[in-house]
């Protein structure tokens, strides 16, 4: 420290400021200017520390995240390459199982061939007599059975008969051109209700569903839609399942009739499916005889005039006569189809079951589609 030079003698021969005033306040003043000095140096250095201390931490952190990225990758690779020895392993079982399913697989058709050869010729060798007899024994018996149900579907056609009408003209009814007819009923033309007079669709319906409900029994087919006869107020529903004759819901049973508004049930207490009902969903068998309308009767169903509740008797009565021709197409086509013969294409689908009754009621006609059979038969038995 560099001595100042001072008048007081005794600050200055004992070089200490502690009598005058002057000197005290002067000596503090240096010091205060070396402390401040001194801070701001300390605080340079602190930052500088700050700055190496946050570099050197972003550096450790860098460090230590490339050492935990090197580890993950390192792990990652053992297990790719121990995938990939899984992956080599499998393939080598997989063709190895594949190889030896081959060769088994080849093993059994060799075999089988072998036992097919063998069995033939055991069936050429010992047992030809006894096919040839079982299967003419068969043959006989499905002849006697075609001879039975022709005898059986003719007595149907007979208490049932099946027409083709042509009108020339028209009728009182306003009814004209072709029908099909049943037991000198008028059949709907196509799913029209009101083509034919109410009385006269009633009883055709129902004599249909009688008759339909015969073959099946008889020919002992399945049929699409069950039906229950009840005279001129027969039904027709969708069966619930395969096990469940009943329809689903008493929505799903659809009148073959055109039922009297003032006579019809509308809580849906009556239902052809219920037991305690015995008027098949009508509240009365007997109705008022009604004139014959005249000549200028419409066959078409007026939407816009109808009340509700003859709009949904319409469309159900619509949707029955749907289901019964569905029902009598689909036993048609496969009664020709066990027959061999083709449906004939122009006819309507009462007319083609009417010519499929009159060829399953002719034994000859049923005898000479079976024929061809009979002759591959004989022809294999021969040695």
């Amino acid at each position: 420290m560099n001595k100042k030079a001072s008048n007081c003698a005794i600050c200055e021969n004992s070089n200490r400021a502690s009598i005058c005033a002057a000197c005290v306040n002067y000596r503090l003043s240096e010091c205060n200017t070396l402390l401040k000095s001194l801070k701001s140096r300390r605080d340079a250095l602190y930052m500088r520390l700050s700055e190496v201390l946050v570099a050197k931490g972003k550096a450790d952190d860098q460090l230590n995240w490339r050492v935990l990225q090197n580890e993950k990758l390192t792990n990652l690779r053992e297990k790719l390459r121990r995938s990939k020895e899984q992956l080599s392993q499998g393939k080598l079982k997989i063709e190895k199982s594949s190889y030896d399913l081959k060769v088994r697989y080849a093993i059994l058709d060799s075999a089988r061939s072998m036992m097919e050869k063998n069995r033939a010729e055991q069936l050429e060798k010992f047992y030809p007599n006894i096919i040839c007899t079982q299967s003419l024994g068969h043959m006989a018996i499905v002849s006697e059975l075609l001879h039975k149900q022709s005898v059986v579907i003719k007595q149907i056609c007979k208490l049932f008969p099946q027409r083709r009408v042509n009108i020339d003209g028209e009728r009182r009814d306003g009814s004209s051109g072709q029908y099909d007819q049943i037991c000198g009923a008028r059949l709907p033309k196509g799913l029209d209700p009101h083509s034919v007079p109410s009385e006269e669709l009633a009883a055709s319906l129902g004599y249909m569903v009688q008759l339909l409900n015969l073959v099946v029994l008889n020919l002992a087919v399945p049929i699409l839609h069950n039906s229950g006869f009840a005279g001129s107020c027969s039904r027709i529903w969708q069966r619930d399942s395969y096990w469940d004759a009943r329809p689903s819901s008493r929505s799903n049973e659809y009148p073959l009739f055109i039922p009297r508004q003032n006579y019809c049930s509308t809580s849906g207490e009556n239902s052809w499916t219920d037991r305690s009902s015995s008027n098949f969903g009508v509240a009365s068998m007997e109705s008022e005889r009604r004139p014959q309308l005249d000549s200028s009767r419409s066959t078409s169903f007026n939407y816009t005039s109808a009340s509700t509740h003859s709009v949904e008797t319409h469309k159900d009565l619509q949707k029955g006569i749907s289901l019964l021709k569905k029902s009598v197409a689909c036993l048609t086509a496969y009664c020709y189809n066990s027959l061999c013969l083709d449906v004939p294409a122009e006819a309507s689908t009462f007319e083609a079951f009417a010519k499929l009754l009159a060829t399953l009621s002719s034994s000859k006609e049923v005898r000479s589609v079976f024929s061809l059979k009979m002759a591959c038969s004989r022809y294999i038995c021969q040695p």
